[in-house]
């Protein structure tokens, strides 16, 4: 008895001690019609969303894939859906892609499975094309339809409708994959010659440190368990395409919903207390980083482990891209910010902090700043030429000047 409360006066159902605490299932006929329209496809590809991780899927999604030899695409808080080393892999779809946009517009049937296909991951609702036959498949009713309208609508819980529709199609399962080989082989064709046109940036030694380079040093550091969150703008972005997840699960956690920066320090707090043992860097700009730098006494205080990887290139970056992008060289308006040395700053607040000027440096960094024992910041000194910030031609600004870096 505590303040006049007995214990069975705050009981709660056991089954909300989990997420999600209720599953719900497509009809069987349904799950029978998308089993005929996967079945018949000759290019079919998967669009993997946030709900996967959600339910819990990804291992259940993994074998569904390769028990059919169907390629996958991902969202930015769908990665790790199926491994991004998995040959099946076509990584992310939509504003920033590697190989996979080509791939949805060449199939014939696509499975979107807990995707709410938005603006980014449909390039602003252009991918997938018009007309293209859809299966839905997600938990939320109020997703179908709202920008893409499917062929076929799964009301179902991600990691039942997918064990629904392998259980459906086993018995052709050897046929489908057989049948599908060369489609599949294509598309780790497509992977390796992707990876083979931007080798000379992800090795580059250019000074200062260019994002693809540090994202390469980041895929080489991380171990398998690890987990790299990323604070909004060029921090998700290019996590979200060029960071490769190395097993099924979520390994990528991205500020989405909010279009917020800010997130990276307290993203790196939280999955240190809710993760403690798994190593844990966090990618955020300078902007995001001065939102809540405050917040490292906390993070000290506490004794939590964790790597703030700090892209600093003195601007709101992704803001002066496109102001760049829209309006021409120097045309910008409150995106510039003063400079800062972060790995000064982290020692003054008693953290460990580790200044990177050269690309060769990378690797010492972020050994010393995982093998630490409390919260470290790595500063990292970007270009600070918007020409030269985004991944790609962002779609909402398409016109872009000779020398501006497009890929």
């Amino acid at each position: 008895m505590a303040y006049g409360f007995a214990d069975k006066d705050f009981y709660a159902n056991p089954a909300h001690e989990g997420a999600p605490a209720l599953r719900c299932r497509a009809p069987a006929a349904a799950i029978v019609a998308a089993a005929e329209m996967l079945g018949g496809a000759k290019r079919p590809i998967l669009l993997a969303g946030g709900g996967v991780h959600l339910a819990g899927a990804s291992e259940a999604l993994s074998n569904f894939a390769s028990a059919l030899n169907m390629p996958v695409a991902h969202t930015l808080t769908g990665k790790g859906a199926i491994a991004c080393t998995d040959p099946l892999s076509a990584g992310l779809f939509g504003r920033y892609d590697r190989i996979a946009d080509p791939l949805i517009d060449a199939s014939d049937v696509i499975l979107v499975v807990g995707c709410k296909l938005g603006e980014i991951a449909t390039k602003r609702y252009t991918v997938p094309a018009s007309g293209k036959r859809i299966i839905h498949l997600d938990v939320l009713p109020e997703e179908f339809g709202r920008t893409v309208e499917p062929s076929l609508i799964l009301w179902s819980d991600a990691l039942l409708g997918i064990e629904d529709l392998q259980a459906a199609l086993a018995p052709r399962a050897a046929e489908i994959k057989e049948r599908q080989t060369g489609y599949a082989a294509d598309v780790g064709v497509r992977m390796a010659k992707w990876r083979e046109e931007v080798t000379p940036r992800l090795t580059s030694s250019e000074k200062p440190v260019n994002m693809v380079r540090l994202m390469t040093e980041i895929n080489v550091h991380l171990p398998a368990d690890g987990l790299l969150l990323a604070d909004g703008g060029f921090a998700a972005h290019w996590g979200g395409l060029l960071f490769d997840s190395k097993r099924p699960g979520r390994s990528f956690i991205p500020d989405r919903g909010f279009a917020s920066i800010g997130y990276g320090l307290p993203g790196a707090m939280g999955a240190a207390l809710a993760a403690s043992g798994r190593p844990i860097v966090s990618l955020t700009g300078d902007g995001g980083f001065n939102v809540m730098l405050g917040e490292l006494e906390t993070a000290r205080r506490m004794k939590l482990k964790f790597t703030i990887v700090v892209v600093n290139n003195a601007a709101s970056g992704y803001v002066k891209a496109l102001q760049h992008l829209v309006y021409g060289p120097g045309a910008y308006h409150a995106s510039d910010l003063s400079e800062t040395n972060y790995a000064k700053v982290a020692e003054v607040l008693g953290c460990r902090g580790i200044r990177v000027e050269d690309p060769s440096d990378l690797g010492t960094a972020l050994k010393a700043s995982l093998a630490n024992d409390g919260p470290t910041i790595v500063d990292v000194v970007m270009t600070r030429d918007p020409s030269q910030m985004l991944p790609g031609v962002d779609n909402r600004a398409a016109s872009y000047k000779k020398g501006d870096r497009v890929a």
